[in-house]
């Protein structure tokens, strides 16, 4: 797939350890194998080191295999994919197509993608300004993450497929009741993209008995992390095993 420059939109070219259009912007590749095409160099963003490794961590366990394989069933050998917000690359690395490409904005996820998987190229930019050009992509996806609808629809071919992950109303809930004196289900509303028409949802769910380093690690890769007390962080730690529901939603668009 044709990566286009961040600055002038013109084709970049590799040429050994860097990308470079024909008006000279140039931009290296990491020694990890990903390309940083973000021109916001000061700003952080994307998720930090600690949550990329619980994220690791957990994922590795084979925890959420069921939501891979079910995703599979949706990309064909031939497709080209990208992957929107793909962190450190469990579900791009495993996805079964031609072409992947992997973006995001966390450098620690990158690197751990990159390193690990040669056969996918990862990007890190803004999944609101993919350097890509239009109609180039078969796929794409963005699983528990913001939905970036304008470059969603601007990079899809036409009859292309946007997969969308996010969680069921039931999803973490024995976690929250742990947690919180007033445990809350998710918001399932049905989400509505201009140029796309949905063609499917699907529900899938699975129980999992965690240990207690488990549900750490799962806890420290959700938001919650960031918008629980201290207090209740602790409640969590009383807790030697747990089971707890994976539920997602997968809806899938077709462009219009």
């Amino acid at each position: 797939m044709e990566i286009r420059c961040p600055i002038c939109k013109d084709v970049l070219h590799k040429n050994e350890n860097t990308y470079k259009c024909i008006h000279g912007h140039s931009f290296d590749i990491a020694k990890e194998g990903y390309v940083n095409l973000y021109l916001h160099k000061s700003e952080t963003s994307g998720d930090n080191k600690e949550m990329i490794q619980a994220r690791r961590n957990f994922l590795n366990q084979d925890h959420y295999r069921f939501l891979l394989d079910e995703l599979n069933k949706y990309i064909d050998e031939n497709d080209v994919l990208v992957d929107l917000a793909c962190g450190e690359g469990y579900y791009t690395s495993k996805f079964r197509c031609k072409d992947r490409t992997g973006i995001d904005l966390s450098k620690q996820g990158l690197r751990y993608a990159s390193k690990s998987d040669k056969d996918t190229t990862y990007i890190l930019s803004s999944i609101f300004d993919v350097p890509l050009y239009d109609n180039c992509a078969d796929k794409a996806l963005t699983i528990f993450a913001p939905i970036a609808k304008e470059e969603i629809d601007r990079i899809l071919k036409e009859d292309g497929r946007f997969i969308l992950v996010r969680p069921d109303e039931d999803h973490l809930f024995e976690m929250k009741e742990v947690l919180y004196e007033k445990p809350y289900r998710n918001e399932t509303e049905d989400i509505m993209i201009d140029g796309l028409v949905q063609e499917k949802q699907l529900k899938i769910h699975q129980k999992a008995i965690l240990n207690k380093e488990e549900l750490h690690d799962l806890f420290l890769m959700t938001p919650y992390s960031n918008t629980t007390s201290l207090s209740d962080k602790k409640k969590l730690d009383s807790c030697e095993e747990l089971s707890v529901t994976f539920a997602f939603i997968i809806d899938i668009y077709k462009k219009a």
